[in-house]
């Protein structure tokens, strides 16, 4: 399966939010699952899946990552956004893909409340409710024969 899950990291070596559920969903479709910007690029992936966080800004390793990402490295990107309200708005990285010609497959919102000593961790349900997001978009883009 020509797929990729993606997900940013702040602090090495601490799991946090987007790496627990990015982590999950590349287990349960046995593909390579890494921090942003990867050890390997992507190339001609049929889907890259980004889990990240937008409280408010960005990662600027995210948008560098994504300014980079062309046709020739993926054709569709997923995302599942965390933020404080559930909006799966992405900002400036819609505009970035329209630019490069990558199609957004889809968008998942989970509301993750922060505070000030960060963000709580996502839930069993956070995490089921990416997972069902990764099936619905993997099913609609790749031939179920190449899922078995």
């Amino acid at each position: 399966m020509k797929m990729q899950v993606l997900f940013t990291q702040k602090k090495e070596g601490k799991l946090e939010n987007p790496e627990i559920i990015g982590q999950q969903i590349a287990r349960h479709f046995k593909v390579k699952g890494d921090k942003v910007p990867p050890a390997y690029p992507c190339e001609n992936e049929i889907l890259v899946l980004l889990c990240f966080e937008n409280y408010g800004k960005i990662d600027s390793k995210l948008v560098k990552f994504c300014q980079d990402l062309s046709t020739s490295r993926a054709s569709n990107v997923g995302l599942v956004i965390l933020s404080k309200d559930g909006n799966a708005d992405a900002g400036e990285l819609t505009g970035i893909f329209q630019k490069n010609g990558v199609k957004i497959a889809g968008t998942c919102g989970i509301a993750v409340a922060k505070g000030l000593f960060g963000a709580k961790k996502v839930t069993d349900a956070d995490v089921k409710k990416a997972q069902e997001f990764a099936d619905k978009t993997v099913a609609a883009l790749f031939d179920a024969s190449a899922l078995a």
